[in-house]
């Protein structure tokens, strides 16, 4: 395969003549979300005024025509056997219609994207809510609901006036992976300015942990590891047992499932979550703010306006990575479905 290349054309057909078996990494797709547009490609010159040559890329118009009939029969007749059976029952449920012919479209790209993927590989299939929750049967299927990890809201623009209902202003991207084994980066955003008051002291220009008194320990004695010693400090011997709150755990941001109360307490220590203070009666828990840590991303991706200066360590709005371009920004082409030049991607 070659790599650093760039295909134009139809993407099924590159998919099957120039895409081996498990050989991605990480596919993100934006296709039509059969919403009724025209799409085109815009060019423009080196003075960045538009260029007169369009080139159309797309009709985002479907019809159940020979050529979706012809791809449904391929899929029922030689696709996998769990998605034909899904396929027949769409057809059966939604009938021959544009929608139908649309999931068609969708449906046998995404049985080639899966053949790509790497067994550690994730895809993110970005739609609107005129067909999401059509996509997600067909994505459960191809995929395994088992592989399903999140529905990604994403706020698209400020305001969409609909007068005889809520204003639509949110897009999905549907989050799967091949399997259980893909790879993972998590991500963090910002704390808030509040937050970090609130809950953080400083002492010159570092923030720390503003814990009082003994949080690594619950009240009553306990059998077992939680009730022994740990680096000279006996919890039992007063009366108590080594307990650390999930909060405390959220802020190393990592996994410490299977991990026993001693083990947790070690990789606390090593990542410098506690310090043993000679005298001190019992190790002391203190994080101090660095510049990667922050909330765990969610699942809601939504800048607000007017909001810089409220996020701790930076001048910008909240989610301000992934705001909608607006009709002053000088990257903004016209193309309809145009994304913000940055954009999260934790696998």
């Amino acid at each position: 395969m070659i790599t650093n290349a760039l295909y134009y054309g139809d993407n099924l057909e590159v998919l099957r003549k120039h895409i081996p078996d498990e050989s991605i990494d990480l596919i993100y797709l934006d296709p039509p979300f059969n919403s009724q547009a025209t799409y085109n490609v815009l060019f423009k010159e080196p003075s960045g005024e538009l260029s007169a040559a369009q080139l159309r890329a797309f009709s985002d118009t479907w019809h159940w025509d020979t050529t979706a009939e012809q791809t449904f029969r391929e899929i029922v007749e030689k696709g996998p056997p769990q998605v034909a059976k899904m396929m027949a029952a769409l057809r059966e449920f939604i009938g021959g219609n544009d929608m139908m012919a649309y999931l068609v479209m969708m449906t046998v790209r995404l049985v080639e994207m899966r053949r790509v993927l790497k067994a550690t590989g994730s895809l993110y299939l970005h739609c609107d809510p005129t067909a999401s929750h059509y996509l997600k049967i067909v994505m459960d299927t191809i995929f395994g609901n088992q592989n399903f990890r999140n529905e990604i809201v994403w706020r698209r623009t400020g305001a969409h006036n609909k007068g005889r209902r809520l204003a639509p202003i949110h897009d999905s991207v549907l989050f799967y992976t091949k399997t259980d084994k893909y790879v993972w980066r998590t991500q963090t955003r910002p704390y808030m300015l509040g937050h970090v008051k609130e809950f953080f002291v400083t002492d010159g220009e570092d923030y720390r942990t503003n814990y009082f008194g003994n949080v690594l320990t619950g009240s009553g004695k306990r059998k077992g590891e939680s009730g022994k010693p740990w680096r000279g400090f006996d919890p039992t011997a007063k009366g108590r047992h080594w307990a650390i709150p999930k909060r405390l755990l959220g802020e190393a941001n990592e996994d410490f499932t299977g991990l026993g109360q001693h083990e947790k307490l070690d990789r606390l220590y090593e990542l410098g979550y506690i310090k043993i203070v000679p005298g001190e009666a019992w190790p002391i828990y203190e994080h101090r703010i660095r510049p990667t840590d922050g909330q765990p991303t969610g699942d809601i991706w939504a800048f607000q306006p007017y909001t810089g200066g409220t996020v701790f360590g930076t001048n910008k709005g909240i989610d301000e990575d992934v705001r909608w371009l607006s009709t002053r920004d000088k990257e903004r082409l016209g193309y309809q479905t145009q994304k913000p030049p940055t954009w999260p991607s934790p696998s």
